[in-house]
């Protein structure tokens, strides 16, 4: 008899939980800016947003290109030539990859060494 009382308890404590708004633990983006004193505005029209054309940001769009060539190529192959394109797309989207953590873990350096770390 205990036990039914606990799993209906439990089960009744679940779904007010899930069912509760999660809306409420969450601040307004003014709280958040307060928070932040020192953060880029979020806005990109702002004109104290960051510039996103900078050197990362064309190799990112040059390889997004590349990527997506690679996949319309992969798609209209048949055959062997689906293998290879396949391979070939695999191959780039690994090397994308590398080059991504190897820039960030750099960054990640850069601000450490900032920082006095």
């Amino acid at each position: 008899m205990k036990n039914r009382l606990l799993i209906v308890v439990g089960t009744f404590l679940a779904a007010t939980l899930l069912a509760s708004p999660v809306r409420g633990w969450q601040v307004s983006a003014e709280e958040h800016a307060n928070h932040h004193p020192d953060a880029q505005p979020a806005d990109p029209k702002s004109p104290a947003a960051p510039q996103t054309k900078g050197p990362a940001a064309m190799n990112m769009m040059a390889s997004n290109a590349k990527l997506d060539a690679l996949a319309k190529k992969m798609n209209a192959a048949q055959g062997q030539a689906k293998v290879d394109a396949m391979a070939e797309l695999l191959t780039v989207l690994v090397q994308t990859h590398q080059a991504m953590h190897n820039n960030m873990s750099a960054m990640m350096q850069n601000k450490d060494g900032a920082h006095g770390k």
